[in-house]
């Protein structure tokens, strides 16, 4: 909770001296102003994607999605095995069957949020 208060007295010391804590432009004129004198600002001179956030964060954002799609396909498949188990009283069969259904998805998943990634989308 320090870190908290202290980040929040530095920006608020920032704001009181009259300093933007973002580079983003204040109105819309002022960054057509920009790309005019800088004759067109791109994501890859600049090192910041398109939204403001430095490439990197959303790489990681991206593949930590990823991390989550994985993890979320493989339990909902096997839950619902399990579930299915109980309805039939058929013991590990569905379970097992559900296990191998939400691994396939988590990969075929993966494999093309990954190929999207580095195509550029």
């Amino acid at each position: 909770m320090e870190i908290d208060g202290l980040v929040v007295a530095f920006s608020i010391g920032h704001l009181e001296q009259g300093v933007t804590l973002s580079n983003a432009p204040e109105s819309p004129t002022e960054s057509s102003e920009q790309d005019n004198e800088t004759g067109g600002l791109s994501s890859s001179s600049s090192g910041q994607a398109k939204n403001g956030w430095p490439a990197t964060v959303r790489l990681l954002g991206r593949v930590g999605g990823i991390g989550w799609f994985v993890g979320t396909a493989i339990a909902l498949g096997a839950y619902g095995g399990f579930w299915l188990d109980r309805q039939f009283e058929t013991a590990p069969v569905l379970t097992i069957v559900g296990l191998v259904l939400g691994v396939t998805t988590a990969f075929v998943g993966m494999f093309r949020l990954l190929s999207a990634i580095r195509r550029g989308r």
